[in-house]
């Protein structure tokens, strides 16, 4: 989607930066801050759940930071995972890496906010961040995206507290900002994010 439109503060239940209808060229990595630091057992029920493509990978940072992500063979795992429909089919591309059916990827990106949101229900979700994977076509980017670039003031503070660290968390944070540039949020927040780096951005 493209402009900003205004939408009720409760229509989603947290800002997810990059919510959409993802595509993905060889891996995948979803991350998540906690509004508060979840206790071992939220931990634990937290991780269970995650969809299975993104277990490669599962790394919490600074008690409230989580990351989860596939290994490079993301469309092989998704093809084991998940149905396809009657009228698609995976296809090997020429270059040779294996692309799972648009209905498989649809599944995936559904099973991710699936688990975002139940998620949320055991520890209060702060925002979540997928950034966008040019390689694979990048993101039709949806409503709830872009109410989360809405809540980019009232997340302010606690991006800059991040930004310029190591890690998962300064990670998601350069991400968050880096959108929100492109978008025109940072606009009369006084924020400076000329060294800022994301992944499929560039300098912010």
């Amino acid at each position: 989607m493209t402009g900003l439109e205004p939408l009720e503060p409760s229509a989603f239940p947290f800002p997810f930066f990059g919510a959409g209808e993802a595509g993905y060229y060889m891996w995948a990595e979803v991350h998540v801050r906690f509004a508060r630091e979840p206790t071992i057992s939220q931990r634990e029920a937290i991780v269970d759940a995650v969809p299975v493509p993104l277990r490669e990978a599962v790394e919490w940072c600074e008690a409230r930071q989580l990351m989860v992500a596939s290994g490079l063979f993301l469309h092989g795992v998704v093809a084991r995972a998940y149905p396809v429909a009657a009228d698609e089919s995976d296809r090997i591309d020429d270059d040779g890496w294996l692309h799972a059916a648009p209905s498989r990827i649809a599944a995936l990106n559904a099973d991710i906010e699936t688990w975002l949101t139940l998620i949320h229900g055991q520890c209060p979700v702060l925002a979540a961040y997928r950034a966008e994977d040019p390689d694979g076509g990048g993101t039709r980017l949806s409503r709830w995206h872009d109410w989360s670039l809405t809540r980019v003031p009232v997340l302010m503070p606690e991006l800059e507290r991040l930004v310029d660290r190591t890690g998962h968390a300064a990670t998601m944070a350069r991400g968050v900002m880096a959108m929100a540039r492109r978008a025109g949020a940072l606009a009369g927040l006084g924020v400076t994010v000329a060294d800022m780096i994301s992944w499929t951005d560039g300098p912010a």
